[in-house]
């Protein structure tokens, strides 16, 4: 391993470090543009769904307390 002046780096090295520091947070940063645009996806129970009953389920209802 060779060891410069500048560091246990050559300046080629650190050129392509921040490229890939930049582009991953690049990256990051276009997901969460994308994550704020889109919402979570709720599949049948989002958005228009959320109101239709779902046929044969049955409202929750609290169990009948038996006296024991």
């Amino acid at each position: 391993m060779r060891i410069s002046e500048g560091g246990p780096f050559t300046p080629e090295e650190r050129k392509a470090a921040v490229l890939a520091l930049l582009i991953a947070a690049g990256i990051a940063v276009f997901g969460l543009m994308v994550q704020q645009w889109t919402g979570p996806s709720l599949g049948p129970w989002g958005g228009d769904q959320a109101a239709a009953s779902m046929p044969g389920v049955l409202d929750a209802q609290p169990v009948a307390s038996s006296a024991f």
